[in-house]
């Protein structure tokens, strides 16, 4: 069962790189995971020695957004979840971490115009402005629209898309 799994994984990694010619992509296995109240890191086994650099973002064997690369040594990276400007046919809109989901393991996207129409189940990418994600990128799901404490505007609480407790390999986009 382990070495179907395994072999899955690696066919998922082969077939990222068929879809996604336009990045330039390193692989990657990670070493360590750390959680503390405020944040969740893990270390991968590349750095600075293969072309990996600190803002070089990560994502998953299935090309789904993981975070981005925020301390590099010679053989090792340090990557951290973060929120980044994210887009759903169209409408931009601000994904964020929230104290109250961090629990859960969700994530809050906020600043929606007032006539989105979001509903459970839409996918929600990242949208290529500001330079650190690339466009295209899934970052998570919507798994409930909700009214903030001052009734004034809603905002969506998302499922990220990558599993990042299972999460063994990755990729770094290095260009």
């Amino acid at each position: 069962e382990a070495d179907s799994r395994e072999n899955e994984r690696l066919r998922s990694l082969l077939g990222l790189r068929e879809q996604r010619r336009e990045l330039k992509l390193e692989s990657a296995t990670v070493t360590a995971v750390e959680s503390t109240n405020w944040y969740s890191t893990f270390t991968i086994s590349k750095g600075e020695n293969m072309g990996i650099a600190a803002e070089d973002c990560v994502i998953d064997q299935y090309g789904n957004l993981v975070g981005v690369v925020t301390t590099v040594g010679l053989n090792w990276a340090t990557d951290t979840e973060m929120g980044g400007i994210l887009a759903r046919t169209d409408t931009a809109a601000i994904l964020e971490g929230d104290f109250a989901l961090m629990g859960e393991g969700k994530l809050k996207l906020s600043y929606l115009p007032e006539n989105t129409d979001l509903v459970s189940g839409d996918e929600v990418l990242t949208s290529g402005r500001g330079g650190v994600y690339p466009p295209g990128l899934a970052a998570g799901h919507v798994e409930e629209v909700r009214t903030d404490a001052s009734g004034m505007t809603r905002y969506a609480v998302i499922a990220p898309e990558t599993d990042l407790d299972g999460l063994q390999q990755v990729f770094v986009i290095t260009d």
